[in-house]
């Protein structure tokens, strides 16, 4: 069997061009038409001296050494950290410079599968740092103290962070004061290494409109030590406290949080607003990380929906009811379904809380409950569908064609799913209604939300 031979070596010195951003923010050097190099912090235009990292068959990665030529859109934010961890990629590059990317990169991803569309600019923020209301922040034991950060990329070394910059800075101040009270106990830490140790992680919830806190402790173990001196440490020094839970979640079992959460001292909950509208937020409630930009998401997905009042509108993937809740007011009727039971529930609680009386939300597989509402006679007008990075599945879109809606609302946050969805669902009698419009949540990062209207064909 012949050898592959590769067009380059491991450690390798390059100086090249930067040619392209991959959909993860990953600048793309093309040593050949056919063998890409992808490479951090690295923006389209620049001369780079690179070193090869890792050769695959058909890529590999690289670091680079040396800027050579810098593009007009580099800026400095001297965090470096966050690029080495990936949870920041785009840091360096300015914020008008992100949102045209973003905007690049859905338009050829629908050019790509031969869709004809016309991408809007982006929407962004006007202060595009520290928004997330969330944050799941692994910690280890490095160098002799509980570190808490990010992996670095492709390794199991945490990147000891304080300044997250995406985070509500209170968010960051919570991280510090409960690792420092968990160190103060000596407690162990899982280590990714051994597949031993106790926290796994610490998960803080912050209400934008609220400012309630809820603090999770994910652990690997079923209980913690000195757990009542943990509480009363916590309860201290975080005056905000509203939850402190303690979630169980074995590494073999879960990739990040379980459903198993106890109460450690307060509510089970948080509340914040959106919209003018209350919701309850537990420990696994989905609940759109970026407050500001959500309004912002959700009032243009309305729009762009041209809901009337006479309309039926379905909201599926619905979680706590956000945005079933958050038209309620503009139509008919809201049907939501979910999977996830505690979801549910919270959508259920979140009606009443509302005084919402035309909206009804249930727990079922969607494509399954689609088909029972179709049999029914149910006839909806609109179809909210907001899926995770997943997308739809061909199920689903089946369901959906079969019940007939006169609109199809896809609010999306992975591209590459939407772009494939969107084939589908052309094929099966709808077209696109006018522009598809991202809307930045994620600043910093690669990420981008999208609205896109589907209509029924004649």
């Amino acid at each position: 069997m012949a050898r592959t031979i590769m067009p380059v070596k491991l450690h390798e010195k390059i100086v090249a061009e930067v040619n392209d951003v991959r959909i993860d923010g990953m600048g793309i050097v093309n040593i050949t038409p056919s063998y890409p190099l992808y490479i951090a912090d690295a923006i389209p235009g620049e001369e780079i001296l690179l070193e090869v990292t890792q050769v695959d068959k058909l890529s590999g990665y690289a670091r680079v050494l040396e800027w050579l030529k810098t593009s007009d859109k580099r800026q400095n934010s001297q965090r470096q950290y966050l690029i080495d961890a990936g949870t920041a990629p785009l840091v360096n590059l300015k914020y008008q410079a992100q949102l045209e990317l973003k905007q690049m990169q859905i338009q050829r991803l629908f050019d790509q599968r031969g869709i004809v569309s016309s991408v809007d600019s982006t929407i962004g923020m006007k202060a595009p740092s520290y928004y997330r209301n969330k944050t799941i922040v692994p910690v280890k034991w490095q160098d002799g103290h509980l570190t808490s950060g990010f992996y670095r990329r492709g390794s199991h070394e945490l990147v000891p962070m304080t300044d997250y910059f995406v985070n509500d800075a209170d968010i960051d101040k919570a991280i510090i004061t409960v690792r420092d009270i968990l160190e103060k106990y000596n407690i162990s830490a899982f280590d990714p290494d051994i597949e031993q140790g106790a926290m796994r992680y610490i998960m803080i919830r912050r209400g934008f409109y609220s400012h309630e806190l809820m603090v999770v402790l994910v652990s690997n173990h079923e209980t913690i030590k000195f757990e009542e001196n943990i509480i009363t440490d916590i309860c201290q020094q975080l005056p905000d406290l509203t939850s402190l839970i303690f979630n169980y979640s074995p590494k073999k079992e879960y990739v990040l949080l379980s459903p198993n959460n106890r109460t450690l001292w307060g509510s089970a909950a948080i509340h914040d607003t959106l919209l003018g509208y209350d919701f309850v937020i537990g420990p696994n409630s989905f609940y759109q990380v970026n407050p500001q930009m959500t309004e912002k998401l959700y009032d243009l997905a309305a729009q762009k929906a041209n809901l009337k009042t006479t309309d039926v509108v379905i909201d599926a993937y619905s979680g706590i009811g956000t945005i079933g809740i958050t038209v309620a007011n503009q139509v008919k009727q809201v049907l939501g379904v979910e999977v996830v039971p505690g979801a549910v529930a919270d959508a259920q609680l979140n009606i009443k809380a509302n005084k919402i009386k035309n909206a009804t939300y249930i727990l079922a597989d969607a494509p399954e409950q689609f088909k029972r509402w179709q049999d029914a006679g149910l006839k909806p007008d609109v179809v909210f569908v907001d899926p995770p990075r997943r997308g739809l599945t061909s199920q689903l879109i089946q369901a959906t064609v079969d019940m007939g809606p006169d609109r199809l609302v896809y609010i999306s946050c992975n591209p590459v799913t939407l772009a494939r969805d969107t084939v589908e669902i052309l094929e099966k009698g709808y077209h696109l209604s006018g522009t598809i419009l991202p809307v930045d949540q994620f600043p910093q990062t690669s990420h981008i939300e999208s609205i896109t209207v589907f209509k029924k064909s004649s």
